[in-house]
């Protein structure tokens, strides 16, 4: 199973995405990193038919981005930054919005995330990784063969965080898995393959072994060493 896609995107005059281009595949979690205002939410948001590119995203050869919101829920779940919960709605009820366009299951993306026992609980009454967790089991339940996920892991704790990225790299095994990370040693500790964006322009694409403190440096502004350990790679920054 492969994604393949080349956009370009604006807003106005003011071109936020320039001809990005890259493949995903199944078994690998690709994770998008960049400095801020990169592009990297727009380019998910591109993918998952929130916004409309020019270019194309196609997955197996199959063209996604001119489906219906109907169609595209069969191939694409998208899971966006986690929100405070504004409603008062249980668990399962929650998860069982992710099913309407599709024939997904509910007590399996609960089993999935741990959360199934808990299933009558309100998600008012969540932490914030708690309730990442439930955003992971409905865009879970819709089953589509692509999830994108858009900082899945910001402001948990490294608990929940970790739970988080362990699911992921479980999910890589079924689904192409794309995910916007703010956290670098979450990136290179638990993806495959990286693509760097700054400016709305693709600055690399790669496997994480391949890549150099040196790219990170031109990226970031900052001098960045790589500590290789049991648990994989790790960054270290000085000003």
């Amino acid at each position: 199973m492969i994604l393949r896609v080349n956009v370009s995107f604006s807003y106005g005059k003011r071109k936020v995405l320039k001809g990005v281009s890259f493949e995903a595949r199944r078994g690998s979690l690709l994770a998008i990193i960049g400095p801020n205002g990169a592009g990297k939410s727009t380019l998910l948001k591109c993918i998952a038919g929130i916004l409309r590119p020019d270019g194309k995203v196609e997955l197996d050869g199959v063209d996604l981005l001119h489906m219906n919101p109907r169609e595209r829920a069969r191939f694409v779940s998208y899971v966006p930054q986690a929100s405070v919960p504004e409603f008062n709605f249980t668990i399962e009820e929650f998860v069982e919005m992710g099913t309407y366009f599709t024939e997904g299951s509910v007590r399996n993306a609960l089993r999935k995330v741990g959360l199934w026992d808990r299933r009558k609980d309100s998600v008012l009454s969540l932490s914030g990784g708690e309730y990442q967790l439930v955003l992971l089991a409905r865009a879970l339940a819709q089953g589509g063969r692509v999830i994108l996920l858009d900082e899945p892991t910001s402001h948990l704790d490294v608990n929940h965080a970790l739970r988080i990225m362990e699911l992921l790299r479980e999910l890589r095994e079924e689904k192409v898995v794309i995910a916007v990370l703010h956290d670098l040693n979450l990136a290179l500790r638990y993806a495959n393959e990286l693509l760097i964006l700054k400016g709305g322009e693709k600055v690399w694409e790669g496997s994480v072994g391949a890549l150099s403190p040196k790219i990170l440096e031109e990226v970031y502004g900052v001098k960045v060493e790589f500590v290789r350990g049991r648990f994989g790679t790790a960054v270290l920054s000085s000003l």
